[in-house]
């Protein structure tokens, strides 16, 4: 060691030896040194220090400027403090007393000479990517017009970082970076653009899916801007904001216009189209529960009006939902019936997303709306939509198949879709009768109302089902009547058939006027009728003034016979009541006064019970007396074992 580094390091050590006990005579040794020595990174080292023990914030930043400015790159000490104030300035609100020294000294810093500070910082780097990022951002909040030339290496390595960390520099880039960015985006590739897009996009999906408490209407506004953000640093014709007061026809319409003025396959347009269905798709998927009432949505085949032949040309019309067959694809798409409030949101938001889609599998953007589709994680909605688009275009075999993959949360939700596609074939199988009985034993506490327009005159539809109590019970109910209303027409129609079907019309007791119409006048051409089911399960006012004026109305040679008194009901055709009491039959033909008086009395025993729980009389009617109904349906009972749905 010659003797001008003995002096300097002499010189430096007696300041250093007297630096917490002696202040003053510390800082006379380093003014000595540093009248000597001016460019010894130790005398001006060790002179910062003496400040900075000082907390003298004014000086120190002298100090620091001198060294910071003649020494970069040299003396691990520098780097230190240089990572000790960047990291004060990164956390600036939730420093320690020490770390505060470095925020108020950094603002008697000179501009240039912080602007120094993070570029020393970068430079020094070295691979530890999540420390370079975080000066990149950093020296952007300091230093806003440094983004126009350097955000675009920041994105490039954030890009990169994702592929280790994606959940880390995914917020990074949303919640830091791309606000900084926003009012002047930078120029970048479109493979950068597209890639930073995707991860934006995943972000706040995942929020949107994960976080019960994610403000949508929020996330979607920010998803909005990344894209417009995108779309400029792409020179993309811009898109619509977002607005919950746009109609999503007006977003449709912006996208068809985008698509006619772009080259096949563009990028523009697959963005634009992909926002645009997730959006409608997400739309959906949160409508399908209605989040006051906690009710769940399902979409099913809806019933087509029944109607009388003999009004009509002739041929028989029952109120099956397709004809018998295959798949319906050939047919038109559906209409939608307004059931419920929502059901005119949940069909628009399904009808978009339903375009989105047909347009994104076309050929020109198929394989890259793939590979976007798989980016994302959207597999749970994704197969619950392409569920529903089966059912919607009939699409009886595909929906099959992806019932198999889908989870479905709920043996009654399992159990309601079979049974809609069953009845989309247009014939009750034994596996649809199955189902019916399985959902009136998982029936939701919700009780719900009846619903409207689940059956219409003359064209295939769908209906947003409710999961509530009275509409699984409705829904049921007609589908058994759909499929018993066609037997009305076969020539040894029962006596019992007929009865059981004014059992369950009792649920829409101002519908279905024509076919009940019928079946009174089917009753009253036969010589010989027997009504047993009357006194358990028939209580609707009008259903039973009906009956009662057929009954007055037979002539002599005539036998209208009624139940005279209740029944078990244990199941299908039980006519015993408590111990070895037989019913009593009140038949016309030969009626003396008593029989008259009876029958008057289980009139009005029936009439007084119109007060009763319709729903749930019907409801345990089907229970009851499945056997009876399947034997309707089938010709024969069901196998026990083949009540179980697998």
């Amino acid at each position: 060691m010659n003797s001008v580094e003995e002096n300097e390091n002499y010189m430096v050590k007696q300041a250093q030896n007297v630096r917490k006990t002696d202040p003053s005579s510390a800082k006379a040794w380093i003014l000595t040194a540093k009248t000597l020595y001016p460019n010894a990174f130790n005398v001006q080292y060790e002179a910062y220090l003496l400040e900075r023990d000082s907390k003298n914030y004014e000086e120190a930043a002298k100090c620091f400027s001198v060294i910071a400015t003649s020494f970069t790159n040299q003396h691990a000490e520098l780097w230190q403090e240089v990572n000790a104030l960047t990291n004060a300035l990164r956390n600036e609100n939730e420093n320690t007393p020490e770390q505060d020294f470095y925020v108020k000294m950094y603002k008697h810093l000179a501009p240039e000479v912080q602007h120094n500070i993070f570029v020393h910082t970068i430079n020094n780097s070295g691979d530890n990517l999540q420390q370079c990022i975080h000066s990149y951002i950093l020296m952007f909040n300091k230093f806003p017009k440094t983004a126009m030339w350097q955000a675009p290496r920041l994105l490039e390595m954030l890009a990169e970082g994702m592929k280790a960390d994606p959940d880390m520099y995914q917020r990074m880039l949303v919640e830091e970076v791309l606000p900084m960015i926003q009012n002047k985006p930078p120029e970048l590739s479109p493979l950068l653009a597209c890639r930073l897009y995707t991860n934006s996009l995943e972000y706040y999906l995942r929020q949107i899916m994960d976080d019960e408490k994610c403000d949508t209407t929020e996330a979607w506004k920010n998803i909005f801007k990344v894209l417009m953000l995108c779309g400029q640093m792409m020179g993309w014709e811009p898109f619509l904001p977002f607005s919950k007061q746009i109609n999503q026809n007006v977003y449709w319409d912006k996208l068809v216009k985008i698509l006619r003025g772009s080259p096949a396959g563009s990028s523009q347009v697959l963005f634009y189209a992909t926002t645009l269905f997730i959006y409608s798709l997400h739309g959906y998927i949160r409508k399908l529960r209605i989040e006051d009432a906690d009710v769940n949505h399902v979409l099913v085949e809806g019933f087509i009006d029944w109607r009388d032949p003999s009004s009509e040309s002739g041929e028989v019309q029952s109120m099956d939902c397709t004809p018998d067959g295959g798949d319906v694809q050939s047919m038109e798409p559906p209409k939608f019936s307004a059931t419920t409030p929502i059901s005119q949101e949940l069909s628009e938001a399904f009808l978009h997303a339903a375009r989105c889609w047909q347009l994104l599998n076309t050929e020109q953007f198929q394989r890259d709306f793939s590979q976007l589709m798989l980016a994302l994680p959207l597999a749970p909605w994704i197969s619950r939509f392409l569920f529903d688009l089966a059912i919607y275009f009939g699409h009886r075999d595909e929906a099959n198949k992806l019932m198999a993959d889908m989870n479905t949360p709920s043996t009654l939700v399992q159990s309601l879709q079979i049974l809609s596609l069953n009845l989309m074939q247009g014939s009750m199988t034994y596996q649809g009768f199955q189902c019916i009985l399985k959902i009136l034993a998982e029936l939701p506490a919700t009780s719900g109302q009846l619903l409207e327009n689940i059956s219409l005159k003359s064209h295939r539809h769908m209906i947003f089902l409710p999961l509530t109590k009275i509409a699984l019970i409705q829904y049921c109910t007609r589908a058994i009547v759909s499929r018993l209303s066609r037997m009305l027409f076969e020539p040894n129609c029962s006596d019992r058939l007929l009865g059981d079907l004014l059992a369950l019309l009792q649920l829409s007791a101002d519908k279905d006027v024509a076919l009940k119409q019928h079946i009174f006048q089917l009753i009253t051409q036969r010589k010989s009728f027997n009504l047993h089911t009357l006194s358990n399960y028939i209580i609707a006012t009008d259903i039973i003034e009906e009956l009662a004026f057929i009954w007055n109305s037979q002539q002599d040679d005539a036998n209208f016979e009624l139940t005279g008194s209740p029944t078990s009901g244990g199941g299908a055709g039980s006519s015993a009541v408590a111990g070895s009491a037989q019913p009593r039959r009140i038949g016309t033909r030969g009626a003396d006064k008593g029989a008259r008086d009876e029958f008057k009395s289980l009139i009005r025993q029936q009439i007084a019970r119109c007060n009763e729980n319709i729903p749930a009389l019907v409801a345990n009617f089907i229970t009851q007396e499945h056997l009876t109904l399947a034997q309707h349906i089938f010709g024969m009972a069901p196998p026990v074992e083949t009540i179980v749905i697998k």
